[in-house]
């Protein structure tokens, strides 16, 4: 196995751990005395952007040894829309919100450009859909 595909397959692995984490994280929120009946469906609205289709697909490409430009913005997408449904569940102020949901995409942004910066160092070509 070559360093691209040991990569590729721990990028997969992570991918996999950090889905399963949250879904795990919902899990215990999801059954608290405390939880709303308006938490429980922000939640469940999470659960479904988790196990959706944009997830299945990165999912799907990196168990196959492929990074396309669609595996990085479905990334992208899919931690942007947790953001936006968490932030906008939460009771604040929205100037407030608004700050965290930009500061959020910033970070999402530049964790992805950070990624396609380690796929050219490594060697490991970003496939056009």
């Amino acid at each position: 196995m070559t360093y691209q595909q040991k990569y590729i397959a721990n990028w997969h692995d992570s991918f996999v751990s950090y889905v399963g984490s949250l879904l795990g994280v919902i899990a215990g929120l999801e059954v608290r005395p405390e939880a709303t009946h308006d938490d429980k469906a922000a939640l469940e609205d999470i659960k479904m952007m988790l196990a959706g289709g944009d997830a299945e697909d990165v999912e799907r490409d990196l168990a196959a040894g492929i990074v396309k430009k669609s595996t990085l913005d479905k990334i992208e997408k899919i931690n942007g829309d947790m953001v936006n449904a968490c932030l906008t569940h939460i009771p604040i102020n929205p100037f407030v919100r608004e700050f965290w949901k930009q500061m959020a995409h910033i970070h999402n942004a530049k964790n992805k450009r950070a990624e396609e910066m380690r796929l050219q160092a490594l060697q490991i070509p970003i496939v056009e859909n």
